[in-house]
């Protein structure tokens, strides 16, 4: 993969999700209307990440932003909230070379700050991209391969989760949803199935459609491991016979459930242009 599975989906928590506004079948300027108006970063400093250190760390305060051994295919993803391999246009670079980025908003009044919504830290995101790397971009909806994640006939091997005990008002409590996710590793609570197929679209870099019709008002209760391709690949560290199967393999056999190979329109992003940074 392109980027480590953990980090990207910690990312979507905090900055990717459904693009605002976006509409399918027409090109759109990516620069939003309020960006103006948002707090700027005054403070930005760019440097080459050193080699010899893979840790990859992003940080966000209200006030500002630091990411260590970053891409700026990264940055271009969280600030319009498309995953990576639905941005179109990139030279090499964009994707391959290595950044230490902190920015920074001097004396910023924290009341503004803490009000910020999502799509305004994208938006600023999206300025420090447009002064720093000169990125011009586009919204574009494209025809891509997806998966359809739909049921085995035998039915799906997860539950959903029950419903709470009422409380002493007789009102039930709200549960929210839970998710571990690591190499190998999708564990959850309370995860609807749209989530699940968000989740895993990350592991095999194409988006997933849920095509299951489960509901539950609850979400369900999700468990699956499975061997990462290097692992796969012979490089298991001694896992042997033991080690758990390969991802589709482990969809079906454990979650009952299987991907079908289509297209969909999708919305993406086009970059006309960006140069690489003065390193500061």
């Amino acid at each position: 993969m392109c980027f480590p599975l953990i980090r990207a989906l910690l990312l979507a928590v905090f900055l990717v999700g459904p693009v605002a506004g976006f509409s399918l079948g027409a090109q759109q300027p990516v620069a939003s209307a309020q960006t103006q108006a948002l707090p700027a970063w005054d403070v930005v400093s760019i440097k080459p990440h050193k080699p010899g250190d893979d840790d990859v760390s992003e940080r966000f305060s209200p006030a500002m932003y630091s990411g260590r051994n970053v891409t700026f295919k990264m940055l271009i993803s969280q600030a319009y909230g498309v995953k990576e391999w639905l941005i179109f246009g990139l030279p090499s670079w964009v994707g391959s070379q290595r950044w230490d980025i902190e920015a920074k908003v001097s004396e910023p009044d924290m009341k503004v700050m803490r009000k910020l919504s999502r799509e305004d830290r994208r938006a600023m995101l999206n300025a420090l991209l447009r002064d720093h790397v000169g990125l011009v971009a586009h919204k574009e909806s494209k025809v891509q391969p997806v998966f359809e994640m739909t049921a085995l006939p035998e039915g799906v091997k997860f539950k959903a989760v029950p419903a709470p005990s009422s409380s002493e008002g007789g009102e039930k409590p709200s549960q929210g949803s839970q998710m571990t996710v690591d190499d190998g590793l999708i564990s959850g609570r309370g995860v609807t199935m749209t989530t699940l197929a968000d989740t895993l679209s990350y592991r095999v870099e194409r988006n997933i459609v849920d095509r299951t019709g489960l509901k539950s008002e609850y979400g369900y209760m999700i468990d699956l491991h499975w061997t990462p391709e290097e692992r796969d690949k012979g490089n298991d560290n001694g896992s042997g016979t033991d080690a758990p199967p390969p991802f589709f393999e482990a969809v079906r056999k454990q979650l009952g459930l299987k991907m079908v190979p289509g297209k969909a329109e999708v919305p993406t992003i086009v970059v006309e242009h960006i140069q690489q940074p003065d390193a500061n």
